[in-house]
């Protein structure tokens, strides 16, 4: 008799308690971080989004970062580089 394994592809519920990160009164002087999921136009549209927001606020920097997958996380390293370079970070999917 064959075995047929079933997968739930849902996340669970966030806690109660879960809140939105903090958000900065400005832009202005602002590192801005840019992740890239490697999907197809990814790169276009956070391109886009640099364009857009550089227009509104001058930022100190902008740090690109690239998953190397779009089916898996980004790697604890990059995400680690992420929260110690930049002060927001904006993350996109293409196609």
């Amino acid at each position: 008799m064959a075995r047929v394994s079933m997968l739930d592809p849902t996340s669970p519920p966030l806690p109660v308690d879960a809140s939105m990160a903090e958000r900065p009164d400005t832009l202005n002087g602002k590192v801005l971080g840019l992740l890239d999921n490697h999907k197809l136009n990814a790169n276009n549209l956070l391109d886009d989004i640099e364009q857009l927001l550089s227009e509104r606020y001058e930022f100190a920097e902008v740090v690109r970062s690239f998953k190397p997958d779009v089916s898996r996380p980004a790697p604890s390293g990059t995400l680690d580089e992420i929260i110690e370079q930049c002060d927001v970070m904006v993350t996109a999917i293409g196609d």
